[in-house]
């Protein structure tokens, strides 16, 4: 998607039919589209499950027992990888969670589409428009064209915006200006045809309308999913640290380490032949910026 001005996203309010529920959402929504995990996180499940999976095993078993290692904390930290893993989270929370920007009302998935068309069709048109149109007219004719009209930045400004835009092709085959009906000839012909406007103005239209945007308490519902979430995985972290402090003096060998995931290896830097044995700890989480989805 290209950058469209400051590249930051429109936070402006969508017309009223889209605000259903917003003007009673809680002062701090959590953005639900934003993923729990990152690259880290994932590595430290990751790590964890080995750890779960491996020290069943009769060569470890026995000595992490008499270090406190029970059935009671093996079921825990199965318990809260798998809550952290998101396992908690149902199919349709997860759908809505994606779609929608709880804080706004409106949803992001249809959002994106219009987005999408707009960044594809303006510039492709005003480019159609300096080759089909002679010289001497082509200035006046994108400009009156594109009059108050420009790429918007995503956000709910896109769909007015959009919904100008077709109109404006519409109107190609009915103006009387030389040229019109070239230019919209040569927009079908890359692709722009009557069909794909049909489409995208029934976008703008569900856009226009909200469609079925969730209410409060189900956007209130769908983030205690993703807390329980966030929570979890703090609490993962924590039980994986101690345990791996544990079992690192009661597995000394640096081959039992790795096979439970409590150490890495990684070449030096020094010669291809020697390894460097790294002792892991689960990294604090990194600090996240507010309403920012991570990637």
């Amino acid at each position: 998607m290209a950058t469209k001005k400051n590249g930051k996203a429109d936070q402006s309010n969508l017309a009223r039919p889209m605000e259903r529920g917003a003007a009673d959402a809680p002062a701090e929504v959590p953005d639900l589209r934003a993923n729990v995990l990152d690259a880290r996180e994932r590595d430290l499940l990751a790590r964890g499950q080995r750890m779960l999976t491996m020290i069943q095993s009769p060569t470890y078993a026995a000595r992490a027992a008499r270090s406190g290692y029970t059935s009671e904390e093996h079921k825990e930290g199965w318990t809260l990888l798998n809550l952290a893993s998101g396992q908690g989270r149902r199919l349709d929370d997860c759908f809505l969670a994606t779609r929608t920007n709880p804080a706004q009302g409106y949803d992001m998935t249809l959002l994106i589409s219009i987005d999408e068309f707009e960044n594809t069709w303006f510039p492709r048109t005003r480019a159609i428009i300096r080759r089909v149109v002679s010289n001497d007219r082509r200035d006046e004719f994108e400009s009156a064209f594109f009059k108050d009209l420009e790429q918007q930045p995503l956000g709910p400004s896109v769909v007015p915006s959009v919904r100008a835009y077709l109109l404006r092709v519409d109107d190609l085959e009915k103006s009387q200006e030389p040229n019109a009906k070239d230019v919209l000839a040569k927009l079908a012909s890359r692709g722009l045809t009557q069909a794909v406007r049909a489409q995208m103005s029934e976008l703008v239209k569900r856009a226009e309308e909200g469609g079925e945007v969730a209410d409060v308490a189900t956007m209130a519902k769908v983030a205690e999913g993703q807390k329980a979430q966030v929570e979890a995985l703090a609490r993962f972290r924590d039980w994986f640290n101690d345990w791996a402090t544990t079992l690192r003096t009661v597995f000394p060998s640096v081959r039992a380490q790795i096979q439970l995931g409590l150490t890495t290896v990684s070449r030096s830097s020094g010669s291809a032949d020697d390894v460097v044995e790294e002792p892991v700890v689960a990294p604090e989480p990194a600090p996240r910026v507010p309403g920012t989805p991570n990637a």
